[in-house]
């Protein structure tokens, strides 16, 4: 009986670590604005780098503890500032990254 739910986390922690890796085409990633106005100036080439900056170290990001096992949800630092993501999968064609920052 337990085999299943811990077989059915390994099998969404590996979509979504695909999905966090960049090796899903079908991969989308969002920024809330606020998140990325604490990282840029505002102008398209800072946003970008921000951008760019964010998902490198979102894709480097090691999950010590989760409770789940499926490799969703993370934490790091960033430039000082505390950045949360969340990877929800709506579906095995179509997953979303929403990088959330909170900032003290």
């Amino acid at each position: 009986m337990l085999t299943e739910p811990i077989a059915r986390a390994e099998q969404i922690a590996k979509l979504n670590d695909r999905a966090r890796s960049g090796f899903d085409p079908s991969a989308r990633i969002m920024f809330t604005r606020g998140c990325l106005d604490a990282f840029c100036s505002g102008d398209t080439p800072s946003g970008l780098v921000a951008q760019a900056e964010l998902i490198k170290t979102m894709r480097r990001h090691r999950f010590e503890e989760d409770t789940y096992g499926e490799r969703d949800f993370g934490a790091f630092t960033f430039s000082g500032k505390k950045v949360f993501f969340k990877i929800d999968l709506y579906d095995p064609g179509l997953v979303k990254f929403a990088l959330n920052g909170s900032f003290c």
